[in-house]
This record gives structure tokens, sequence and C-alpha cells, in this order.
């Protein structure tokens, strides 16, 4: 028994940068796939498909994308919680993602709902094998640093290094235990990464100058959640707490 590959699936997400990324393919239809002589393997990344050389080849495959964990459904645009997002790919395109449209986040989404991302109907050439690439975006997100500790709070400034980031001073905010931070937030969304190329630093103004107080802050990381603002369009903040000794 010979088997031909008729599909090459390659697998990108934003986040994990060339990292291979924590997702799982297998056919949505596992028994209508075994009918159609049909085999599945996936090394890392790559997803192969193959068909009996002796059996007609199907017009089109129809894969389930999951993620391993709710951590890879937080940090990708466009997931719908609890329901995969149908992706057709006809021929004539060679990637194929999530639509914005499909886009909706919870202020808590619940972590016992399934982790399937998205159902691709995937069409298959009369011969030859197709190479696909679905590329998943990242979620976007304003990083708030809430800086807290004994030191004085006042006259403290967030700093990008490459000058392009503005910073928000929202003032001081009371944590749930009682004390004070002094949040200060990027004014535009950044893209989460696994590993942030941003390098942000804390300084506090002084009578000869600004002093540094933190060369290189934290990058922001899940969990994201909705800032509140009625009417507005959902904005995702990510809460990154800072202590000043």
């Amino acid at each position: 028994m010979a088997y031909a590959e008729i599909l090459r699936l390659s697998l990108r997400h934003a986040y994990f940068g060339s990292d291979v990324p924590p997702l799982v393919v297998t056919p949505t239809d596992a028994q209508g796939f075994g009918r159609a002589a049909c085999l599945l393997r996936q090394r890392g990344a790559v997803v192969h498909v193959l068909v009996d050389e002796a059996e007609a080849r199907p017009e089109a495959v129809q894969l389930t994308v999951a993620a391993q964990s709710g951590h890879v459904m937080q940090v990708t645009r466009g997931v719908v919680w609890g329901a995969a997002v149908p992706v057709t790919a006809p021929l004539e395109v060679a990637e194929v993602g999530l639509p914005e449209a499909a886009e909706t986040t919870p202020a808590e989404p619940v972590r016992t709902l399934g982790a399937e991302i998205c159902l691709l109907d995937i069409a298959v050439p009369p011969e030859g094998l197709r190479d696909l690439t679905l590329s998943l975006e990242a979620v976007e997100s304003h990083w708030a640093y809430h800086l807290v500790g004994p030191r004085d709070l006042d006259g403290l400034e967030v700093i990008d290094s490459a000058g392009d980031m503005r910073f928000e001073d929202l003032g001081l905010r009371d944590l749930p235990d009682g004390r004070p931070a002094r949040v200060i937030r990027t004014a535009s969304p950044v893209a989460a990464r696994a590993r942030p190329g941003e390098r942000f630093a804390l300084q506090k103004s002084g009578a000869f100058g600004p002093e540094t107080l933190v060369s290189v802050l934290p990058g922001a990381a899940p969990p994201f959640k909705p800032i509140p603002d009625p009417g507005a369009p959902v904005r995702l903040q990510s809460d990154i707490f800072v202590t000043l000794w």
C-alpha cells in the first residue's frame, strides 16, 4: 500500500514567533477521514495529509485546530470561546487566518470550554501537493504598570528607549488589598509576544535630572482583561505589578 501526500499545512502563531506553536491538528470527522483512506501526521509546526494512491483523493479535507492550553486561546486574536471558527481555504490562497469579525473576548474566559480554535475546510487539488499556511495573530493589549512600595510614588515616568510609545499617567489607584499604586499605561496597544521586544524603563524626576529606577521593566503576559469603557470598542489591558523599595 502506497500513500501520496496531498496537503502540507504549516502552522504559524505571531505570539510564539519562530517557535513551534502549541497547536494540535486532527481530522474533524475521524471516521470519514479513515473511509477516504487518508492519514494525518503532525511533526511540530507542519501537518501532512496523505491518501492511499489506490483510492480517489478527496476534493476537500476538514481539519480541527485546537490549542493545547487555555493560555494559547487567550493570546490568539479572533477566537470565539467555546465555538471553533469556520475557515475556508479555496485553492487560490496560500495562507489563511481567523476573520477579524469573529473576535469576542469575554471578561473572564470560561476555562472549561473546549480549546478548539478553528475548523479548516481545505480544498485539495486534483493532483499534486498543496502547501498551505495557517497564520494566527496575537491579541493586542495596553500595558498598565502598577507601581507600589514604600517609595514616594510621585514624579514617576515610564519611557520607551526607542521613543515610539507614549504613556498615560492614570494617577493613584487602590489595589484590592488597600495599597495605593501609581498606574502608568501605554497610550497604544502592544501585540502580545512570548518574548516581548519592548524595552521600557522607569524613571523618577529629581533636582539633578531624572533617575533611572528600573532600566528594563517586565513585559506583559496573560491574562488580559477588557478596559471598562461602556459604549467604546473593546480594548484589552495587561496589569504588570512592580514593587519599588
